[in-house]
C-alpha cells in the first residue's frame, strides 16, 4: 500500500496539472477573442507557456538534487498561484490585454516546469523501491486524468461565466495542491548534501545543467539508436503535437465555438488516458513493436481526421484519436530510451529528450499560429500529418534500428556500450 506522503504528491500533481490544462483552455480562447481571432496571438501564448520547460525545467531538475525537494515543490507551487490570481483579477476588472496573458503564461509555465522534477524526485523518497514502478505509473495516469478534469470543469465555467471564472478555478486547484504538499511528512535528512556540488549554488546548478546537456548530446550523437528515437520524437512533436494554437480557429470554423474548443481538449485527455491504459497491459516485446507501428502511423492519421472534420462530433473523435496515438508514441519512445541508457546517464539523457520535445512544440506552435492567419488551418493540420506518416515510413524501411523495433519490439543488440560511456566518464560520470 502506497504511503500517505505519496498520496499527497499524487493529489498535488493531479490538481496542479489540472490547473495548467484549465488555464490552457481559458488563455487560448481569451486571446482568440481579444485579438479578433488571431492564431498568431494564440501561438505566442502557447509558445510562452512551453518555453520554460526548455530552460527552467533542466535547472529545476539540478536544484532538486541540491536543495530540499519538498521546499522546492512548495515554493514552485506557491509561485504558480500568483499568475493565476493576477489573470483572475485583470479579467474580471476588464483591463486584460494580450501581452498580459502572454507574460503570465510564461510565469505560470515557469512554475509548472519547476514543480515537475521536484515532484518526480520526491516520489522515490516517499515510496519503497519495490513500489516505485507502480507509483510512477499511477502518477502518469493522474497527469492524463487531469487533462480531462481541468478542461471539463473549465469548459462549463468558460461558456457560462467567462474566462475569469476559469482562472479563479485554476487558483483554487493550485491552492489545493499547495495544501497537500505542505502536509508532506517527509523531510530531507539533516546533513544530506548532493556530492555533485555545494547545495547553495544556483549558478552552480545552471553550470551543471549546461555541462550535463552537453554530455547527453555527445552520448546521443554516438548512439544510432538514441539518435533515431530522439530525432523522430523531434519530428513527431513538430508535425503532430504542435496544433494547440490552431484549435480555437478550427473550432469556430466547424461551428462549435468555445464549447467545441473545450470538448477538443477533453477529447485529447481522454484519448491519452485510453492509450496509456492499453500500453500498461502490454508485456510482449513483439506486441510493443506492433503498437509502435500503429501509433506512429496513427499520429499522422489523427491529424488528417482533425483537418477534414466538418462537424463537431468528427472533430472531437479526431481529438480522442490524436490524444491516444500521440501520447502512446511518446510513451513508447521514452520507454525505449529508458531501456537502453545506463542508469548513471539516464537523468541527463531524459532531460535532453524533454528539452528536444518541448522545444519543438514551443517553436512550432508559434510558427503554425502565425501561418494560420494566412493559410487555411486545415492544410496546416493535414499536410504535416501526411508528412509525419511519410517520415515514419521512410524511417521504418531505411533504418535498421526502426526495422528491428517494428518487427521485434527491441533494438538490434550492440556491443559498444562501454565505448559510448567513455565521453561521459571523462566528463565526470555520475547521473540522476
Amino acid at each position: 500500500m502506497l504511503s500517505w506522503d505519496y498520496r499527497r504528491l499524487f493529489v498535488n500533481g493531479f490538481f496542479t496539472s489540472g490547473s495548467r490544462w484549465a488555464q490552457l483552455l481559458a488563455r487560448g480562447w481569451l486571446v482568440h477573442e481579444l485579438s479578433g481571432g488571431s492564431s498568431t496571438a494564440v501561438g505566442w501564448v502557447t509558445f510562452a507557456s512551453f518555453l520554460p520547460f526548455i530552460f527552467v525545467g533542466p535547472v529545476a531538475g539540478a536544484l532538486a538534487d541540491r536543495l530540499d525537494r519538498r521546499r522546492l515543490l512548495i515554493w514552485a507551487t506557491a509561485f504558480g498561484i500568483l499568475p493565476a490570481v493576477a489573470l483572475t483579477v485583470i479579467v474580471f476588472a476588464g483591463v486584460v490585454q494580450v501581452w498580459h496573458v502572454v507574460l503570465l503564461a510564461f510565469l505560470s509555465g515557469a512554475a509548472q516546469s519547476a514543480t515537475v522534477p521536484a515532484r518526480q524526485a520526491l516520489v522515490a523518497n516517499v515510496v519503497p523501491k519495490k513500489d516505485l514502478l507502480n507509483a510512477v505509473s499511477l502518477a502518469g495516469i493522474s497527469q492524463h486524468g487531469s487533462r480531462i478534469m481541468g478542461p471539463l470543469f473549465g469548459a462549463a465555467l468558460l461558456s457560462t461565466l467567462g474566462a475569469g471564472s476559469v482562472f479563479a478555478l485554476s487558483t483554487v486547484l493550485l491552492s489545493v495542491g499547495l495544501v497537500e504538499v505542505l502536509r508532506l511528512r517527509y523531510r530531507k535528512p539533516v546533513g544530506e548534501v548532493s556530492a555533485a556540488a555545494p547545495k547553495s549554488s544556483v549558478v552552480g546548478a545552471v553550470a551543471s545543467v549546461l555541462s550535463s546537456l552537453r554530455d547527453a548530446a555527445r552520448y546521443v550523437r554516438r548512439d544510432r539508436r538514441l539518435m533515431t528515437i530522439i530525432g523522430l520524437v523531434g519530428a513527431h512533436c513538430s508535425l503532430t503535437m504542435a496544433f494547440d494554437s490552431m484549435m480555437p480557429r478550427l473550432a469556430e470554423e466547424v461551428g462549435g465555438g468555445a464549447t467545441l474548443y473545450s470538448a477538443v481538449l477533453v477529447g485529447l485527455g481522454a484519448g491519452a488516458i485510453a492509450g496509456s491504459l492499453v500500453l500498461s497491459q502490454i508485456h510482449s516485446h513483439r506486441i510493443k513493436g506492433v503498437m509502435l507501428a500503429v501509433v506512429g502511423m496513427g499520429s499522422g492519421l489523427a491529424m488528417v481526421v482533425l483537418g477534414v472534420a466538418s462537424i463537431p462530433i468528427v472533430l472531437v473523435l479526431g481529438a480522442v484519436l490524436a490524444g491516444a496515438m500521440q501520447a502512446s508514441y511518446m510513451t513508447i519512445s521514452a520507454t525505449l530510451i529508458q531501456e537502453i541508457v545506463p542508469d548513471a546517464l539516464r537523468g541527463r539523457v531524459m532531460a535532453f529528450y524533454i528539452m528536444i520535445a518541448a522545444g519543438h512544440m514551443a517553436f512550432m506552435n508559434l510558427g503554425y499560429g502565425r501561418a494560420a492567419d494566412s493559410i487555411d488551418v486545415r492544410l496546416l493540420l493535414i499536410v504535416p500529418g501526411l508528412l509525419w506518416a511519410a517520415v515514419f515510413m521512410v524511417a521504418v524501411f531505411s533504418l535498421v534500428e526502426m526495422r528491428s523495433l517494428v518487427r521485434r519490439g527491441t533494438f538490434v543488440p550492440v556491443n559498444r556500450e562501454s565505448a559510448l560511456e567513455e565521453p561521459l566518464a571523462a566528463a565526470g560520470g555520475g547521473g540522476n
